[in-house]
Formats: structure tokens, C-alpha cells, sequence
């Protein structure tokens, strides 16, 4: 048992490290569109009213208008006046709320949700059916209804621009549907499939807004669109559909649009744009994400992203960088003197001064940035410091909340100047659970990260992130001119190489002494113990890597 313990304690790192140099390489890429696990508020709001997730779309009725309170049927938009009456009433379902008339048209809103008698609590089941929208007067056509609605339209693309991207020139939009090919969702509680599509532009674009085409809304979690690298031939099989890792390609690692449930898309800033083209991305991936957590087998989908795009180029190309943080492990809370300080816990990430100084090439501008963790997340912040000073504050969040993701856009964007670090701290809620919450894709895992949009594009950036592993950047080891130098005594080039000798020597041993004739369960000897004893005083295991 001791021997057992001695090598679980002393081995565990060498093991991870022997499996991931058998896998890809660049897995701190899965940061890139962990977004994908954002969900939107309208999810929580549709709880708090009778039949909040069944108001029947006014302007079509076979679908649902599920953001209740907004102006687009998907929510994260513009407040209709049902929404704006749910902030005065206090995000509840008084009766004074039930019996106000929102929309104009005649009804209460407790009639037109199925609580005439405004009895309903939160939890129970409604007496009858939703009748109408309440913050859409009905009929649509009546004389009443034109001048209650004006601004309304159910055209898509004027909900798109009146809702969140007013300043769209529809004069100068083309749009593009890439949505994927049609295919059998994986009885799985998870899946990712990509697919590539050329874009076969002969003059440039600039993406300028992205939307939904959520085809099963039951099990599509969320889309992204990553740019892929021209200089770089893809498989012709890929413009297929395939199971993919979170990142559709090696080539295809830089992220320019993305959905999350209840979210009408995405609208950049007027002074930028994503370039497609002969000089910009000429193929694009797409990534679905199928959360199927009661594992059927009888959706077939074809979801994807309706892209608006202008030959009326912007003054900038756009890019989205990632920073956070690749190793948590939140404990549980103890029963001794717990207090509601020592219930939290902080990491935090930094990309430092040497960093930014070879990343950026000029100063960049930040346009928006969307903080991101999971359930246990209590708050997040981004900061810019220059010479050790504050300089600027990127997101200051306090009340983090999973469902209700919270986007800071900024209409004079902040400017990062190469030298500058950025810091990155995540608070998180100890769990009364037994066994500690660690760093993970999963919801029920913990993740900090920041993605920041920002203009204009670092061209010669391969790799779009600056994150740590504890205190140890992933820049030291991605760029270049810093790759070169031992961190500590450790050459980890090497080390992280399987083919090179001296690493080969190390996984020799280990395979001989630890797991003899290739058996696959560990074998507790006094060989196995003098090897890892061996091993675990390497240089490259006394730094924080993790390969």
C-alpha cells in the first residue's frame, strides 16, 4: 500500500506526461472556443414567468419566440416592452405585473401567458397554454398593433440590425450561409463535428456580423466559425463532415465568429471587420457542438451561421486573442471554521511584459471581451498594467454568472501597447463536495478564460493566445525568440520530444521497470520506485509544464 501511494504521489505527473507526447501537442488550443459553453440569461428569466419557454413566435407559429422580453425571438437583444416592464416589477411575477398590460393590445400579460387569474408561482405548471406574445401586440396587421409595433419587423435581417447591430449599411451587405451538411447526431451526451467550407472570393470582405441557423435546437449547444491559414493546403475530405477535437484543424485555429444558445449573433465594431478573401481567409471552419445528454439517436442536423459580409472594406482587420489560466483545482470547503472568505478561491494568469513586447507587433485596440468559467465562478477580472502600474480595466465582474454571460463592448476601445501585461484573477466558490473541482471542458469542470476582440490583426501571431499553466506562460514556449532558452535547467524541446534520445531512454525505463511486457496496469516494484525516483528530480519536472 505504501509503495502504491509513494508511486501515485511521485508518478502521477510522469504518467500525464508519457500519454500527452503520444497525443496532440497543442492541446491549450481547447481554450479557444470553450465558449461554446456559455448559455444565455433568457434561459433563467423563462423560469420566472407561466409558460415562459412556450410564447408562440407571432411571426411564425410553428416556432417559439424563446426570449420572451427582447425585440429578436433569440434573445440577447433589445428589450421589448414586456422586458423592460420585467426589470420594473423586479424580475418577478407579481400580480401587479400579471395584470399590467405590456404590449398595448388589449390583453393582460397574465392572459396572454396562460395565468388570467394571476395565481401561478414559479415551479408550478400553468392552467392553460400561452395565448400570445406580451410584449408583441397581436394581431400583427390590426391598425392598433402597426402603430403599437413600429420598429418591428419579423424580417430577420431588420431584427438583426434594429436589435443589436444598428449600424450595419444594408446597402453594401451581402450574406453567405454555411451551414453543415445534414448529420446524424451521436447517441452521445457530447459531440463536435466540423466541416470547411472555400469561400471562393475574388475581391476581399469584411465579416461584419454573424447569426444563427440552429437547425435541432434540442441539442445544439453552440456554432463557431474559425479562420483557417492560406498558407496551409487542407484535406479535401474536410469540406465533409467530421468528428472533430475543439479545434477543427491545426491549420483553422483562429476564431472570428461564434454562437451561444440565445444569443442573435454577432455584430463587430464599425471600424473593423474579419477579412475573407484573396488577402484575408479564403476557408473558413465550422464547428457544431451537440450537447445529447439522453443519448438519441434520431436527430439529424444541419446547423450553422448565416455570415454578413461588405466589399466596403473597414479600416481595420480584427482578431480575438484568449489569456486565463490552464490549471485549476478549486478544494472543497472544510468543516473547521469555514468562513464566507476562506469559501472562495483565486487564481490567477498573467501574459507578461516579454510577451506582449514579441506579440504585438503595434499597439492593439480592444473592442469587446466576454470573461468566462464555469458554475463555481463567483468573479473575474482583466486588467493592463504598464511598468507594474494599472492602466486599464478590460472586464470587472463581480457577480459572475455561467447562465448569463455578460459582454463589455466598447465604443472607444482600449489600447494595449506592446510591453504592456495583461492579468488575468478568477474567484470561484469552494464546493461542499468531497473531491476537488480541477481545470476541464466539461460544465461540471472549471475553466478561466478571457477572449478579447480586438483591431488591428497581429498577422504574424500563429498561435492567438497567452495563457499559463500555474505560473508558467504558454508564450515562453509558443513564440519563437523565446522558445529557444531553457526555462529553469529544463530544455523542454527535448523533453517533450518522444523521439529524442535522451526522452526515449526515460520512456524506456519507465515502460520496463513500471509496466514490464507492455502490461498495461502498474506494477508496484523496487525498480518501478528507483526509476521514479529517478525522474521526478529531472529539471523539466521541477517547473510548472505541463506537456
Amino acid at each position: 500500500k505504501n509503495c502504491a501511494t509513494f508511486i501515485f504521489e511521485r508518478e502521477k505527473n510522469l504518467r500525464a506526461t508519457m500519454v500527452a507526447m503520444c497525443r496532440l501537442m497543442f492541446l491549450s488550443l481547447l481554450v479557444l472556443w470553450d465558449i461554446l459553453h456559455i448559455s444565455s440569461a433568457y434561459k433563467d428569466f423563462q423560469s420566472l414567468i407561466p409558460n415562459g419557454g412556450r410564447v408562440v413566435d407571432p411571426c411564425n407559429n410553428q416556432s417559439t419566440w424563446e426570449g420572451v422580453g427582447h425585440l429578436v425571438k433569440e434573445g440577447r437583444s433589445k428589450r421589448n416592452s414586456f422586458g423592460l416592464d420585467f426589470y420594473t416589477y423586479g424580475k418577478s411575477w407579481t400580480k401587479a405585473f400579471c395584470t399590467l398590460d405590456s404590449d398595448g393590445d388589449g390583453r393582460s400579460n397574465g392572459e396572454e401567458l396562460g395565468d388570467p387569474d394571476c395565481v401561478w408561482k414559479p415551479g408550478n405548471t400553468p392552467r392553460r397554454p400561452s395565448l400570445s406574445h406580451p410584449g408583441i401586440c397581436e394581431p400583427l396587421t390590426s391598425e392598433l398593433c402597426k402603430a403599437k409595433n413600429q420598429g418591428f419587423s419579423c424580417n430577420v435581417a431588420s431584427n438583426l440590425e434594429m436589435g443589436f447591430c444598428p449600424h450595419l449599411d444594408k446597402s453594401s451587405i451581402i450574406t453567405k450561409e454555411l451551414r453543415m451538411a445534414e448529420t446524424q447526431v451521436p447517441p452521445s451526451e457530447t459531440s463536435y463535428f466540423c466541416q470547411l467550407f472555400d469561400l471562393n472570393f475574388t475581391t476581399d470582405h469584411h465579416m461584419v456580423a454573424t447569426q444563427p441557423m440552429v437547425h435541432v435546437k434540442s441539442v445544439v449547444h453552440h456554432v463557431l466559425l474559425f479562420g483557417c491559414d492560406p498558407r496551409v493546403e487542407t484535406e479535401t475530405s474536410l469540406r465533409s463532415p467530421y468528428q472533430c477535437d475543439m479545434v477543427p484543424h491545426t491549420a483553422c485555429n483562429s476564431l472570428i465568429g461564434a454562437w451561444t444558445i440565445g444569443s442573435p449573433g454577432e455584430c463587430a465594431h464599425p471600424e473593423m471587420g474579419f477579412r475573407m478573401g484573396p488577402r484575408g481567409y479564403r476557408t473558413v471552419a465550422l464547428q457544431v457542438h451537440w450537447n445529447n445528454p439522453n443519448k438519441k439517436s434520431e436527430f439529424v442536423d444541419m446547423s450553422g451561421l448565416k455570415i454578413f459580409l461588405t466589399t466596403k472594406l473597414r479600416k481595420h482587420d480584427a482578431g480575438m486573442l484568449v489569456i486565463g489560466q490552464n490549471y485549476l483545482q478549486i478544494d472543497p470547503e472544510t468543516d473547521q471554521g469555514t468562513t464566507d472568505k476562506s469559501k472562495l478561491v483565486e487564481f490567477s494568469s498573467v501574459c507578461p511584459e516579454r510577451c506582449t513586447q514579441v506579440m504585438f507587433q503595434t499597439p492593439i485596440f480592444v473592442t469587446s471581451a466576454v470573461n468566462h468559467m464555469h458554475y463555481l465562478g463567483k468573479g473575474q477580472h482583466i486588467k493592463v498594467y504598464k511598468n507594474n502600474t494599472l492602466h486599464s480595466v478590460i472586464t470587472d465582474q463581480d457577480n459572475y454568472k455561467y447562465d448569463d454571460p455578460v459582454i463589455y463592448n466598447f465604443q472607444t476601445p482600449i489600447r494595449i501597447e506592446p510591453g504592456d501585461e495583461l492579468r488575468t484573477t478568477c474567484v470561484y466558490k469552494r464546493t461542499p463536495k468531497k473531491t476537488p473541482v480541477c481545470w476541464g471542458e466539461a460544465t461540471s469542470s472549471e475553466m478561466c478564460f478571457g477572449f478579447i476582440t480586438y483591431f488591428p490583426l497581429l498577422r504574424k501571431l500563429s498561435q492567438p493566445w497567452c495563457t499559463s499553466h500555474k505560473s508558467l506562460p504558454s508564450c515562453d514556449r509558443h513564440l519563437p525568440s523565446l522558445s529557444t532558452r531553457p526555462i529553469g535547467n529544463c530544455k523542454w524541446w527535448e523533453f517533450r520530444n518522444a523521439s529524442h534520445p535522451e526522452t526515449q531512454a526515460i520512456l524506456g525505463r519507465v515502460f520496463q521497470e513500471c509496466y514490464p511486457s507492455r502490461d498495461p496496469v502498474l506494477r508496484c516494484t523496487d525498480g518501478c520506485k528507483e526509476i521514479v525516483n529517478l525522474i521526478a528530480s529531472h529539471p523539466c519536472l521541477q517547473v510548472n509544464f505541463k506537456f
